[in-house]
């Protein structure tokens, strides 16, 4: 089941269709906005900015606007993460590329736009390797830091 818009709690404010990466949200201004079924891919983008909770999500659950901290965001693994590029290649906001220190030879590691990731798993359940995944990126910190590296500083997270 895709996630859809409860008609009842929808102001048309428009805040899903523009964060809809796959162009599946559409409405007027100020009226009800649709979600097409066959264009959801469930990345649950819209569900956390939604102001007036009116996105249940694909479980049946309504969703909830979350602060930036609470919104879940793609985190690379620094010892797992090979640079093979699978997540490179099914992220559909384009936020996740090929680390500036990578080289012809070693593949290395990938990167992550947060400002522009919403954490939509589709990276982690292709990664086969363990090296990404998706957390609360208020989490990002504690988890490289639990892995002995800067959360600050890690470039490739």
């Amino acid at each position: 089941m895709p996630f859809t818009i409860i008609a009842e709690n929808c102001t048309g404010c428009s805040a899903c269709e523009k964060r809809c990466p796959t162009g599946a949200i559409s409405g007027i201004s100020k009226r009800v906005y649709y979600i097409a079924p066959e264009l959801c891919i469930d990345c649950g983008a819209c569900g956390v900015i939604c102001p007036d909770d009116a996105i249940m999500n694909n479980k049946g659950e309504m969703t909830h606007v979350l602060k930036r901290a609470e919104r879940p965001v793609a985190v690379v693994h620094p010892d797992n993460c090979n640079g093979c590029g699978v997540c490179v290649d099914v992220c559909p906001f384009d936020c996740i590329s090929p680390s500036p220190e990578n080289t012809a030879v070693y593949l290395g590691k990938v990167q992550v736009n947060e400002k522009t990731c919403v954490g939509c798993l589709l990276c982690e359940e292709v990664c086969g390797w363990d090296g990404i995944y998706i957390m609360p990126s208020g989490e990002k910190e504690a988890f490289l830091n639990s892995l002995g590296y800067s959360g600050g500083g890690e470039e490739a997270a």
